[in-house]
């Protein structure tokens, strides 16, 4: 249950409307389901490797938050600057490139992993949680449990990605502007409290042995 807790998406349904704004349906759902593929892996891989990924690339959990600080504060002003009466990328005029319109779907899908999927579903404050559950977890039903809970967070935001295009029906198109502004802004503010607590586990880290001198 800590995990669900930690782990919701509403940040991201932000970045997600944005993102599928005039786009076929069909290509949405295969973006959600690229993005819960994505988290499902990832979350596994952290699961089980979590802590030797981070040793074998040397990076500490202050540098992965304050990493995914930047991309969450870079996705929020985008989200700031968004105009919704933009026209969709899908009307093109008929003789347009079918290499560009490939590169444009790479860039689409890839969306779905970085940063739909990772930070803003799965993100550091996560990661983290799943290493240490894992690290605590002594029994196999405590691994079990911990799996059945990664795999209830997915199906959770999952769900929550396929209904979301109810908002914008329910709200219209200033409704969901205004909903992607308001959560582009808190998305900017999640980023900035992310390099926060990333630069002050720092400064902890690398001050304590003059802290502990002092005593």
């Amino acid at each position: 249950m800590r995990l669900l807790a930690i782990g919701n998406n509403v940040s991201a349904l932000g970045a997600f409307l944005m993102l599928t704004q005039g786009i076929p349906r069909r290509k949405v759902h295969r973006l959600i389901l690229i993005s819960s593929c994505a988290c499902l892996i990832i979350l596994l891989m952290f699961m089980l490797f979590g802590t030797q990924i981070l040793d074998f690339f040397g990076i500490s959990v202050s540098a992965f938050q304050i990493t995914g600080g930047l991309v969450l504060g870079r996705v929020g002003l985008d989200m700031l600057k968004t105009d919704s009466s933009s026209p969709s990328t899908e009307k093109d005029a008929p003789g347009a490139a079918s290499s560009e319109t490939l590169r444009s779907d790479v860039r689409f899908y890839s969306a779905a992993v970085v940063p739909i999927g990772i930070p803003l579903t799965v993100g550091a404050g996560t990661l983290s949680a799943v290493v240490l559950f894992a690290e605590t977890a002594s029994s196999r039903d405590a691994w079990l449990n911990l799996l059945v809970a990664i795999v209830c967070l997915v199906l959770v935001n999952y769900c929550i990605f396929r209904f979301s295009s109810r908002i914008m029906a329910w709200c219209g198109a200033m409704g969901v502007d205004i909903f992607i502004k308001l959560m582009g802004l808190l998305t900017l503010a999640i980023g900035v409290q992310f390099v926060a607590q990333g630069l002050g586990a720092f400064y902890i880290k690398f001050n304590q042995p003059s802290l502990s001198l002092l005593r």
